[in-house]
């Protein structure tokens, strides 16, 4: 039987590992603004691929832990704090299954930008994360929208055109899932995350987004529609998770 994504998971993903992940410098930036200035927090880049927003949060004094699944990713964020002059540490880390690397820690503040749509199993994924969090800890969150203005204009257009994706030309990332809005937003409150704001990021139209002229005008719809925006990132707290036996409740007085 030949190896597959799910059964040699981590095997691939080292394998990808030359593959450019963080190569928007402005969107970088972006996102390291986020970390709340005043006094220095320690910091998890979870899926921290070439460690770009790591260094650069380490340049902001955060005290910084870049954590990924695989090696060679986290050889090149050693190697890019080292060039850059910054200290940050590194840990081998699978949050789906496995944070004995992180030795119990708990974090201020953790980046979890574009992991979600990769993993097997997300929502436990997410679970583990807020294991990883104190408790006023915050998390921001990035991952495509599948509800993105453009894919909703492209299914509209090209109502019935579909891709072979056992043609490797076809396959442009990895991803197993994508979220909306609501059903991202719902899925961090079962596991006790409660998002705080959605944080507006691009709008792009179809036949220019190529052009950078137009990212002014990008940005602007995102903020008039975040949820139609290209990608969703949201700033997260930790709290407790819905409770069920309350929804259990109300579900009996609805239907009997």
């Amino acid at each position: 039987m030949n190896k597959t994504l799910l059964t040699h998971y981590t095997e691939f993903y080292d394998k990808a590992g030359f593959i450019p992940q963080q190569t928007d410098k402005h969107e970088l930036a972006f996102f390291a603004s986020l970390a709340p200035a005043g006094r220095p927090l320690d910091v998890l880049d979870l899926g921290c691929a070439e460690g770009a927003l790591s260094v650069l949060l380490a340049q902001k004094g955060h005290d910084v832990t870049a954590a990924d699944i695989s090696p060679t990713q986290l050889a090149k964020a050693s190697g890019n704090a080292e060039t850059t002059g910054v200290k940050i540490s590194t840990a081998l880390c699978n949050i789906e299954n496995d944070l004995s690397s992180l030795n119990g820690r708990q974090f201020d503040l953790i980046f979890c930008m574009d992991v979600l749509e990769h993993l097997k199993s997300p929502v436990a994924g997410l679970e583990n994360l807020r294991s990883l969090l104190t408790e006023k800890g915050t998390a921001i969150i990035h991952t495509p929208n599948s509800c993105a203005f453009w894919q909703v204009v492209r299914y509209a257009i090209f109502r019935k055109k579909r891709k072979n994706y056992f043609v490797p030309r076809n396959v442009l990332d990895l991803h197993f899932q994508l979220y909306d809005a609501a059903t991202l937003e719902k899925a961090l409150n079962f596991v006790g995350l409660k998002v705080e704001r959605f944080v507006s990021t691009r709008l792009s139209l179809p036949f220019i987004h190529r052009y950078t002229a137009f990212v002014p005008v990008f940005r602007a719809l995102a903020s008039l529609f975040p949820f139609l925006s290209d990608t969703l990132l949201v700033v997260c707290r930790k709290t407790e998770p819905i409770d069920m036996e309350k929804q259990i409740e109300y579900w009996e007085r609805k239907y009997h």
